[in-house]
């Protein structure tokens, strides 16, 4: 008798342990489900606070790569204006407050800290005389590399904000 109701009772334990271990995954699993889905409405709202400040900028990029490049007076009334969009969106990014993303939080704190250094360095850039924004530039990709890691690392797709921003 004693066998039996040592035996009844191990089989109690081991279905008991076995549904407890089964939680622990499932609130892993919906917890990275959490995680990826507040990282994407991050990343979207991040890029929708971008392109509503960085219009002139757009302008800039688009005159520079076009097939007739502007002139050096509308260059440089088109670079004024992209300078203060990047000062702008450079702003917007300082002040942004990065949600708790699990283990990512603190990579896309650095990525979007980095970003907006990157849009004040550009601002720097198109108002030198010269312009100058090559280090800017790099910088820049370097955050959207940074960025699209840390959307990667939470289980979505690498992105590139660069990409994701551009007029």
């Amino acid at each position: 008798m004693k066998k039996w109701l040592v035996a009844l009772f191990s089989l109690a334990l081991v279905f008991g342990l076995a549904a407890c271990g089964n939680d622990a995954k499932d609130e892993k699993e919906t917890e990275k489900k959490d995680v990826s889905a507040d990282a994407m409405s991050f990343y979207m709202d991040l890029v929708a606070k971008i392109n509503d400040n960085d219009t002139d900028y757009d302008a800039y990029q688009a005159a520079i790569g076009s097939d007739t490049p502007p002139t050096d007076a509308e260059l440089a009334e088109l670079a004024a204006k992209a300078s203060s969009s990047a000062d702008k969106v450079s702003q917007v990014l300082a002040d942004v407050k990065v949600p708790n993303l699990g283990a990512e939080t603190d990579a896309f704190k650095t990525a979007v800290k980095d970003l907006s250094d990157a849009y004040a360095a550009e601002a720097k850039g198109l108002k030198a005389s010269p312009i100058d924004t090559k280090s800017a530039d790099e910088a820049m990709q370097k955050a959207s590399d940074a960025l699209g890691q840390a959307l990667k690392d939470t289980g979505l797709a690498p992105s590139s904000i660069m990409n994701d921003t551009a007029a």
